[in-house]
């Protein structure tokens, strides 16, 4: 009996170990078959982005002020490269041709490469040695230097197309474009850090695009293995206000002036009047972007206090208010002694007591003069046409880190401050909104926020354009009109502090300020110069400033001439018809 039953049950054991198998191949093969396919394809696979060129920034004319040139880094698989041979057909005495090896491993393949990428052999062959898949050899190596690398057909060299940033024009508006760079510790791609770059980062950066492969064990691209191509979207070319001739010639003039009077530092800003689109934006601490520094812009990020410029604003709310006409006559003596002011109040030069009009004030730049007018409206009516005139808010431009300045209310004017800030001190604006109130008088009072951007084009050619910008009614348009011919007096009239502004051929109307300040401890002065041309039809608004000049310290020596030579430059680059008829004056003294 049991000689039989032992064949039975070796019989029985084997039909169920085969169904155990038979039900772990099912479970295998089509209940799991599907999960472990996928896991070992992803295994296999290789995923990678693929950038995409960032988006140009081009002046008003299409002139290139940043773009993104192709490139390639060089890499090593340091695994495959030990296997590389490199083969060489040679020819032999007998005329038949044979492949002989020239050389094998790192060693060769730095030999080959070392002439093309510019680096020494033995340091070159020192960066292939290793166990990593994919180590950077160098980066950003020229599209003719790629071609000649890919030709060699070296077995472990890998390679990557990128973009890299590049700007045509070196320091040309470049504390304006910005730059590229790691925002924090976590940033792996450069991106905007400052200027334009930031503010627009989300349109210029565009969309990488994604490609997947299957990869052999020893880390090799498998030929025909299964490719996925997600094509980027590139980024859109961001067209500014800015005319990049123009600025590059401004800047030049700009940069010989602040040497010249051994300034801080200088800036101009040119805006067009009727549509408040900034032509030139210069700053003499420019640098080409490619430097580590962040710039900042001077024109918004710095404000200053707008000495005698201000005394447009002061005689600008009393001929709007009506308490005074351009004509109005002032008995002006040398200095004044309000009780509550902590002291004498003079002008820069000594005069004897003296009837003025209210032009002659302006024109001769007359701080006890300018109390006077001032007199004649509340300090309320003084605040509120600053902060029309948009005073201690920022203008919007597109740029980071606009400075508001600081405008205190007309409650905490005491004391002093009362007084001073009739002639623009006790308060501080930046260039930029020194160059807006002009552009507002030349305006006719209306007051156009500035703009640095024209428009943006997607890569599909669809263009925008930026939510238009509300005009503000800041003053009469007589009052405006009446400023302006107020304002050439000072370029004309025999003690007018603008008369080195003058323009050849041009009517100019500007006003000059030379502000008293501190720097570390030591008295110093920002020179300013501001104004419209030509003043018969403004088309221009221009503000200069030159910040603790050393030599030449007072306006009329240096901010003035600096704003004829801008002007200068700019009627000549924007073709702009010279005056055909001379100014008609008011008269700075009583007949």
């Amino acid at each position: 009996m049991l000689s039989r039953s032992r064949p039975r049950w070796l019989h029985i054991g084997f039909s169920v170990a085969l169904c155990l198998c038979a039900a772990n191949l099912f479970w295998i093969q089509v209940i799991q078959g599907p999960v472990l396919a996928a896991e070992g394809q992803e295994l296999r696979t290789s995923a990678s982005e693929i950038p995409p060129r960032r988006g140009a920034i081009v002046d008003a004319k299409g002139m290139i002020l940043a773009d993104s040139v192709q490139t390639y880094h060089i890499a090593v698989n340091q695994k495959n490269i030990l296997n590389y041979v490199h083969w060489e057909k040679i020819t032999g005495p007998d005329g038949k041709e044979d492949w002989v090896v020239r050389g094998r491993g790192p060693a060769e393949a730095a030999r080959q490469l070392s002439p093309l990428l510019g680096m020494d052999e033995a340091e070159l062959g020192g960066k292939m040695v290793g166990t990593s898949p994919y180590s950077y050899l160098k980066k950003n190596v020229d599209a003719v230097t790629y071609r000649k690398i890919r030709a060699l057909d070296i077995h472990g060299i890998e390679w990557e197309s990128v973009f890299e940033r590049i700007y045509p024009n070196g320091a040309t508006a470049a504390p304006l474009l910005g730059k590229l760079g790691n925002r924090d510790e976590k940033s792996v791609k450069p991106e905007g850090v400052s200027g334009l770059e930031l503010t627009f980062e989300e349109l210029l950066r565009g969309t990488p695009g994604k490609e997947a492969y299957e990869i052999a064990p020893n880390g090799a691209i498998m030929p025909g293995g299964k490719q996925v191509s997600e094509e980027p979207l590139d980024g859109a070319t961001l067209t500014t206000t800015l005319h990049g001739d123009l600025q590059h010639l401004i800047q030049d003039a700009l940069n010989a002036r602040v040497a010249k009077h051994q300034a801080d530092w200088g800036a101009v800003v040119v805006q067009e009047v009727s549509t408040g689109r900034i032509l030139v934006m210069a700053d003499s601490q420019s640098k080409a972007p490619a430097s580590n520094d962040v710039q900042p812009v001077a024109s918004v990020q710095y404000a200053v206090e707008p000495g005698s410029v201000g005394k447009v604003v002061t005689i600008a709310t009393a001929l709007d208010k009506g308490t005074v006409e351009p004509t109005t006559v002032f008995t002006v003596p040398y200095s004044i002694d309000p009780p509550d002011a902590g002291g004498p109040i003079s002008d820069f030069h000594f005069h004897e007591t003296m009837p003025m009009t209210t032009t002659g004030i302006l024109a001769e730049s007359s701080n006890t003069g300018t109390v006077a007018v001032g007199e004649t409206v509340t300090d309320e009516e003084r605040y509120d046409m600053m902060k029309r005139l948009g005073f201690g808010a920022a203008t919007g431009v597109e740029l980071p880190g606009e400075s508001s300045g600081v405008v205190r209310p007309a409650s905490e004017w005491v004391g002093r401050d009362r007084y001073v800030t009739m002639f623009g001190q006790a308060y501080s604006v930046t260039v930029l909104q020194e160059a807006s109130l002009m552009a507002t008088i030349g305006n006719g009072g209306v007051r156009m926020p500035p703009r640095i951007v024209d428009s943006w084009t997607m890569p599909d050619q669809t263009v925008h354009t930026p939510e238009p910008v509300k005009p503000v009614e800041v003053m009469k348009p007589e009052t405006a009109r009446t400023l302006i011919t107020m304002m050439e007096s000072s370029v004309h009239e025999p003690l007018g502090t603008g008369q080195p502004a003058k323009v050849e051929g041009y009517r100019v109307a500007v006003k000059t300020g030379t502000a008293d300040i501190f720097v570390d401890g030591v008295p110093a002065v920002v020179s300013t110069t501001a104004g419209v041309v030509p003043a018969e039809a403004p088309r221009l608004a221009v503000a200069v400033v030159l910040y603790n000049p050393k030599v030449g310290l007072l306006s009329s020596e240096s901010a003035a001439p600096l704003f004829s030579e801008v002007v200068t430059q700019a009627v000549r680059n924007l073709s702009i018809p010279a005056s055909a008829t001379p100014p008609t004056l008011y008269d700075s003294y009583p007949r």
